[in-house]
């Protein structure tokens, strides 16, 4: 028997600065071609993304 769980994962920038919203696109792109979708996003007070959390189905 198969059962389905959640996997998770955490992206965040290297650095702060490094980081702008084309480039989290660019990386949530990356990701959903491996099966990830975006679950949830925190922003800072500039309103730029900080990090993501993905998930997708994990096979057990």
């Amino acid at each position: 028997m198969i059962r389905t769980i959640k996997e998770y994962k955490v992206v965040k920038p290297d650095s702060m600065w490094s980081y702008k919203d084309a480039t989290f696109e660019e990386l949530f792109n990356k990701n959903a071609r491996e099966g990830w979708e975006v679950h949830s996003v925190s922003y800072g007070e500039s309103g730029s993304i900080l990090k993501a959390l993905l998930v997708r189905d994990k096979n057990v």
